[in-house]
């Protein structure tokens, strides 16, 4: 890929995979969004937690030193939110009464396995105030405008400028 593609303070474009169809997507979010992508999560606080420079909310940081002055987890590409393992696993049953067997099993076991699978209470090295990596995956691909996010064009979103 290009440098300078992703404009990340914390990761390089040479991790975006060769495939066209990977800085594409990057390409086309960033020019849609106007920016390059704001993920925002909020950072776990106990008596040892140092106060931060920049409060939630504040605009997205020109610099890494900024970002890590944050009171969010602030992370700007991609990477973060499809970086996130997951496993996907196709059955092939002989028929559909097979089918429906296999899927009644299954059913009562698949909130147990996102219980167990989808815990990320640290991104960036930093522990998180959440335990799922939902808000993660989802801010990383946002290509909603400013005005659809309802926040004013290169304001701070804080949480990624999800509508409460």
């Amino acid at each position: 890929p290009t440098p300078g593609l992703s404009d990340s303070l914390f990761v390089p474009d040479e991790i975006i995979n060769p495939a066209p169809r990977f800085a594409a997507l990057v390409k086309n979010i960033k020019r849609r969004r106007g920016s390059k992508v704001d993920i925002r999560v909020p950072r776990y606080r106990d008596e040892k937690t140092p106060d931060a420079a920049r409060p939630v909310g504040c605009p997205p940081p020109a610099t890494l030193e900024e970002a890590l002055e944050m009171d969010e987890v602030y992370m700007d590409a991609m990477a973060f939110g499809m970086g996130c393992c997951c496993l996907q696993v196709t059955f092939q049953a002989r028929d559909l009464s097979e089918s429906r067997h296999l899927y009644d099993q299954l059913a009562v076991l698949g909130p147990i396995m996102l219980a167990l699978t989808a815990a990320t209470p640290i991104a960036r090295g930093v522990l998180l105030d959440t335990d799922v990596r939902w808000d993660i995956i989802a801010q990383s691909v946002d290509d909603r405008t400013p005005a659809e996010r309802g926040v004013a064009a290169g304001g701070g979103e804080g949480g990624g400028g999800h509508a409460a």
